[in-house]
């Protein structure tokens, strides 16, 4: 892999890593975990209908869609563990 190409994968993962620790340190500090996974449910929700946040010419990419639903389903994960609180065994 090239010097460039390794920076900028870096970058990436660096920003999920800080990405993911917002999430749950907002998750940590909200006074109704579960209204907060509610709100990002619902912020999914309209994705489909607001103007599309990924710049013109990765629009139309597949790969970028399937990505983003990963991600997404990922940190809805994340937030039903941080929101819900575990059953005791």
């Amino acid at each position: 892999m090239d010097r460039e190409t390794e920076v900028a994968l870096c970058d990436l993962q660096a920003q999920v890593y800080v990405l993911r620790l917002a999430l749950r340190a907002l998750v940590r500090t909200h006074p109704d975990p579960s209204a907060s996974l509610a709100t990002w449910r619902a912020a999914l929700a309209e994705v489909a209908t607001i103007s599309p946040v990924a710049p013109s010419y990765a629009r139309g990419s597949e790969y970028l869609a399937e990505r983003c639903q990963a991600f997404a389903e990922d940190w809805t994960a994340e937030l039903v563990e941080l929101a819900v609180p575990a059953r005791p065994d």
